[in-house]
């Protein structure tokens, strides 16, 4: 039997929440979809990807009231937050007290997007994965059903941290072989949208899980070969090339995550190891051929 039309409220709709708002809207199940904004952003769409059918509603993420209103008025089932990582620390807590508060939220997908968090905050990491860790203990407190979604480095950004925007080569941190779990933009969208409208939302596949993607499976060392570029090692203490000191500290703390291991979908950070279990979702997506990293 297939679901009932659902409501589904992306918060944000940039980098990842723009591709998982288009395929919500290519979805053969017809999900009912609404962005919320912040009353000042712009609303820009990413160039190619047209959601401009999709009603946006401007909203302080911080205001509990008005965002439950929001939430009731149009009876949302499911939250998917995009927020960054300085708005996980105060916003994203408004958001979920909102969806608790409602009484038609039964699903909060918050914003993950990345490497695995899970066990950051038992490890004693006082960092952006130790806030995503706490805050999925949070919405456990609150008894409000939650699926984490992990997809390792995100297609458009796996060049960008080799740093050849800046010198035209592969700049590597340590030996560089390390293979790491990347994900293109289209496949996180489309597999969200996938298991948000064709699974029940008391799935056991979804309540209260942590669903470890992979699109491919690959090391800098396979970047600067498929790229093309010249290798370039970066001594200890350095940093990747940047066009600003933001950009180059960036750069560097995830080739550090990614010459570590921990990069990939199946780590674990309280045990320290990996688990093997990267890419263990992608069966939820059965057919489904997943794109892999080449030149553009």
């Amino acid at each position: 039997m297939s679901p009932s039309r659902r409501t589904i409220a992306i918060v944000g709709a940039g980098f990842i929440g723009t591709p998982i708002a288009r395929a919500l809207l290519d979805s053969t199940y017809d999900p009912k979809i609404i962005i919320l904004t912040r009353p000042e952003s712009s609303g820009k769409s990413l160039p190619g990807i047209d959601i401009s059918s999709i009603p946006t509603v401007p909203v302080d993420f911080t205001n509990v009231a008005a965002v439950t209103k929001v939430f009731k008025d149009h009876h949302v089932d499911i939250v998917v937050s995009t927020v960054n990582d300085t708005g996980i620390a105060i916003a994203q807590y408004r958001l979920a007290d909102a969806a608790k508060a409602s009484g038609t939220v039964k699903l909060f997908v918050p914003s993950e997007w990345g490497m695995p968090t899970e066990g950051a905050k038992a490890h004693g990491e006082e960092n952006s994965f130790a806030a995503k860790d706490q805050f999925a203990k949070y919405l456990k407190s609150i008894e409000l059903p939650f699926t984490r979604i992990y997809t390792g480095l995100f297609f458009g950004f796996i060049q960008w941290i080799l740093g050849a925007d800046v010198n035209g080569k592969a700049n590597i941190l340590g030996q560089g072989e390390a293979k790491f779990s990347a994900t293109s933009e289209a496949d996180i969208g489309g597999f969200t949208a996938h298991i948000l409208t064709a699974l029940p939302l008391d799935s056991p596949h979804l309540v209260n899980q942590s669903l470890r993607v992979e699109g491919d499976r690959v090391s800098l060392h396979d970047l600067a070969r498929i790229y093309e570029k010249p290798v370039v090692h970066v001594r200890e203490g350095e940093q990747i090339p940047g066009n600003t000191e933001w950009e180059k500290t960036i750069k560097t703390a995830l080739q550090v995550e990614v010459e570590a291991g921990r990069a990939s979908c199946g780590w674990n950070r309280a045990t320290g190891k990996d688990e093997g279990t990267a890419g263990s979702a992608n069966k939820l997506w059965e057919g489904h051929i997943w794109n892999k990293v080449q030149k553009p």
